[in-house]
Parts: C-alpha cells; structure tokens; sequence
C-alpha cells in the first residue's frame, strides 16, 4: 500500500522533477511537522519572470500535500550571482540595491502566490544563519574567493 506522499513523489519523477533522491524512505514517511521545502530566490532584478514560474508550480504542488515552505530571497546568492553556463560573471550588486530587489519581489510573491505567515525562529541549527541576510558574512566570503581568483590567475 503507498502513502500519499510516495504517491506524490512517484508523480514527480513522472514528471521529470526528481533528478536525485536520498534517504527515499524517510520522505514518505514524514511526520506533518518536518515536511518543509524551501523556495530561494536570487534577487538580481526589480521583477519575478519566466525563469521562476516551473519553481512556483513546484512550491504549489508541495503546499497542496500539506509542505511548509520557507521563501529564501537570497542576499548572498544575489551578490556573487551563479556564473555557470554564462561567458563572464554577473556584476556584484550593491547591498542596497539587493535589498530593493528583495522588496519588490516579496511584494510580488505576496500579491499573486503566498499568503504570509510570520516565523519567529526556524530551528535548522547549523543552517539558520544562512536564511538571514548576514553582509559580514558575505564580505567575508567574498574576499576569499576574490583572493583564491587572484592567486589561480597569477599561477597560469
């Protein structure tokens, strides 16, 4: 007899979804409380476009089977931005201007998919410092990846 969850999952990988799996039978038999899926958000433009929507049908399906999902709209991710499949890196975008983003696209998210709710505290120890915007962290990231760039190209 399948739970409605390996019902659910079955149905992705139908769908071409699931690209990888791990620990198959802990997640059908889930307890209400630990189904929680998150959304991230690179917040590199003012505006959501296509490139989000097969993430938003995703999400809506996971709420449909009764998954919490954490919005992440990422300030790290923002700032040093995914290079890969590109010929050069994207800008690094001012703390400010993140921020900006990060705003209109909350207030997007807000007005056509998400009904808000407030979570004071998310118990995800070690991974709870990285669901706040920290810039200390960031800077600090940044500048040993700057270094480590630097030190790769004086070697070649």
């Amino acid at each position: 007899m399948s739970t409605n969850l390996e019902t659910f999952f079955q149905d992705l990988q139908k769908r071409g979804v699931i690209a990888n799996v791990a620990n198959l039978e802990n997640f059908y038999h889930l307890k209400p409380e630990e189904k929680v899926i998150y959304l991230g958000i690179d917040c590199t433009g003012e505006k959501l476009h296509i490139g989000h929507l097969f993430l938003y049908f995703q999400t809506v399906r996971f709420a449909k089977e009764k998954f919490t999902v954490l919005l992440v709209l990422g300030g790290a991710t923002s700032k040093i931005g995914d290079p890969s499949d590109k010929d050069k890196e994207r800008p690094l975008l001012e703390e400010k201007q993140i921020e900006s983003y990060q705003e209109k696209i909350k207030s997007q998210l807000e007005r056509i998919l998400i009904k808000p709710k407030k979570i004071d505290k998310i118990a995800f120890s070690p991974l709870e410092q990285f669901y706040s915007d920290n810039p200390k962290l960031l800077n600090d990231i940044y500048q040993i990846l700057k270094i480590n760039e630097n030190n790769k190209r004086e070697s070649q």
